[in-house]
């Protein structure tokens, strides 16, 4: 039981498929807003790399009108508006790399614990029956 939910953790720990792959493309700003509220974000025709330019939400504010930016484009493009951060701000492959390995690790942890607990169970049951009358 301990080993199914050491792999359940594990799996659980796993990063989603495909999240972290991002290409990098020219965005072009189109609409510019300030700084001033906390979730200020301007609005950007990002050129992808078939020639299709699509609109976007850009992580960031204060931009000039026209300001041509670089920005970090999902593989797989998300459906409906999305947002876009600029180039080399998202999550660098070595950090879910070391998730992945985190949620191994786990895995092999628990793993390892219930094999040492079967271990010291069978011994101290054999060490009882030594003891006993």
């Amino acid at each position: 039981m301990i080993v199914l939910v050491s792999i359940g953790m594990g799996w659980l720990l796993w990063p989603p498929p495909g999240g972290g792959q991002f290409r990098v493309a020219k965005a072009t700003v189109v609409e510019s807003v300030l700084c001033g509220p906390a979730n200020a974000e301007d609005l950007v025709h990002v050129e992808l790399v078939t020639g299709r330019v699509v609109p976007a939400r850009l992580d960031g504010c204060g931009h000039r009108l026209g300001e041509v930016v670089f920005v970090e484009v999902p593989d797989r493009l998300p459906a409906g508006e999305w947002v876009a951060r600029l180039a080399g701000t998202g999550v660098p492959n070595a950090a879910r790399n070391g998730q992945r390995l985190g949620a191994i690790g786990v895995a092999v942890a628990g793993i390892a614990g219930a094999l040492l607990a079967w271990r010291l169970r069978g011994d101290r049951i054999v060490a009882h029956r030594r003891v006993g009358p």
